[in-house]
């Protein structure tokens, strides 16, 4: 199982992180590594289908792109550092009559991350990860200074046997506009039969937010998924000629079913189909003060996402 941090900006995506980081615990069979240096890539598209707002506001949908190389060094199977670079794209389409609390919605979202996952053993049973962040995700006209943050993803886990791996954890990251956010995560890695496993949930960009994800493998390539996730996504939005500085959130809490292939070791493909409930947009002033918000209705959602490692 992996955990990586950034996720698919705003969306769903409790799917799999890229390929940040290596696997908390070495299943059965798994090649040896082919040499000390692992270069990664990965990426993913997701539409969120139109869905309309519940004060009939209009309606809205969204197309996000993202795409995450990374270069790693191994010490061995269990030690390990890594630089991971990101970025992304998300068109959000509002219908003529959209408003967001009665405002003017945004445009085009970007993202740009880059983090550095470390991982390391204290103990024969224990594994550490850590996963500082800095990244930027901001509405096309304002500055990439203005969507930038700060955060980091800790988690310890205990290998009780080798079918159970269990730990703590927690996300931290620096709001926009002054503050932090900081969540608890449950690391779990339990293989409840040869088939079944429930794990912990992982995002795609710059969402946030814990999850947990039930696998059923299907056969040696094959493997099916059901995510469960909480969604924040915040970004700097263009001041304009006010100058006034503001800020939009995406927030949801998304179910998702998943099909992952897998045609060869460290290498998978996953298609997810899916809705976005509890969907709300807002809108923030510089201090942090609520200006305009949005509930909307849940929405569906299809995407794919991808990671190889060579």
């Amino acid at each position: 199982m992996t955990y990586f941090t950034h996720s698919m900006p705003g969306l769903v995506l409790g799917v799999l992180l890229l390929v940040s980081a290596p696997s908390w615990s070495e299943p059965a069979g798994r090649p040896a590594q082919k040499g000390p240096w692992v270069v990664g890539i990965g990426g993913g598209a997701v539409h969120q289908f139109a869905s309309d707002f519940d004060r009939g506001e209009g309606h809205f949908s969204v197309s996000r792109v993202y795409v995450q190389p990374s270069l790693g060094y191994a010490w061995d199977r269990r030690t390990s550092v890594s630089l991971s670079l990101g970025a992304g794209w998300s068109d959000y389409d509002f219908s003529s009559d959209a408003q967001v609390g009665g405002t003017r919605p945004w445009g085009n979202i970007q993202d740009y991350s880059l983090s550095v996952p470390v991982r390391f053993s204290p103990a024969e049973r224990a594994n550490v990860i850590l996963i500082p962040s800095v990244r930027s995700y901001y509405e096309e006209g304002a500055d990439l200074e203005d969507g930038r943050t700060e955060g980091l993803i800790a988690a310890a886990g205990w290998r009780f046997s080798d079918s159970l791996t269990l730990g703590p954890g927690f996300g931290w990251f620096s709001e926009l506009g002054g503050g932090s956010n900081a969540f608890p995560i449950i690391l779990v890695d339990w293989k409840i039969t040869d088939k079944l496993s429930l794990t912990t949930g992982r995002g795609l960009a710059a969402s946030q937010g814990p999850g947990l994800t039930l696998n059923y493998q299907l056969e040696d390539k094959w493997q099916l998924g059901l995510t469960g996730r909480a969604e924040k996504t915040r970004f700097a939005l263009d001041s304009g000629a006010t100058r006034q500085e503001s800020f939009g959130e995406d927030k949801s809490l998304p179910l998702l079913f998943t099909v992952s292939y897998t045609p060869w070791p460290r290498t998978s493909m996953t298609a997810l189909l899916g809705a976005e409930f509890e969907g709300s947009l807002r809108k923030e002033n510089s201090r942090g003060n609520v200006i305009a918000k949005s509930d909307f209705e849940p929405a569906m959602v299809v995407g794919v996402v991808f990671s190889s490692q060579f």
